[in-house]
């Protein structure tokens, strides 16, 4: 299985306590669609989509897409917007920042999350992984855990490129 990192959203690439100020743009969903030639866009919540576009960290985005095109990593959604929006919509949704297809799972409705992580990499069989969480898990998954602190960062992408590194590493030997 390909290295996975278990998301967080809110605090993470959704900065946390930012006040963004736009207006409602009701046709964003369509235009976005229609631009990247992608529908399933046009059928999202238009207050997801403004929320999405608008407010995701631009910083974060591009650092976690570095990071999955690093090291061919997937992406596992852990944060509760997997109870709101189904896998298919998670992945429309970040199709807007040409992530959708990193997007492949969501771990279970259990709590509390730590849990819901550690089934998912028994059930998986998962040997690389982080995740990018503003929860502090570090008594739970030591290294292969980031504690984000209001959004994924440069320092932050830094400790999970390491984290990653060390256990691509211990794979190969």
């Amino acid at each position: 299985m390909k290295p996975c990192i278990f998301l967080d959203i809110d605090g993470v690439i959704n900065p946390s306590r930012k006040k963004n100020s736009y207006c409602l743009d009701y046709n964003l969903p369509d235009v976005l669609a229609k631009k990247l030639n992608h529908p399933k866009i046009a059928t999202l919540n238009v207050y997801l989509v403004n929320q999405v576009y608008y407010c995701f960290s631009k910083e974060s985005i591009q650092l976690l897409k570095q990071l999955i095109e690093k090291y061919d990593a997937q992406i596992i959604i852990t944060s509760s917007w997997r109870i709101v929006y189904s896998l298919e919509q998670l992945q429309a949704m970040f199709d807007i920042f040409d992530l959708g297809k990193y997007v492949k799972s969501v771990t279970t409705l259990i709590n509390p999350r730590t849990k819901a992580i550690q089934e998912f990499i028994i059930e998986n069989n998962v040997t690389s992984y982080i995740i990018l969480d503003d929860f502090d898990m570090s008594n739970t998954f030591d290294y292969h855990f980031v504690y984000v602190r209001h959004s994924f960062k440069e320092s932050d992408y830094k400790k999970a490129d390491h984290a990653l590194f060390i256990q691509q590493k211990e794979f190969s030997n």
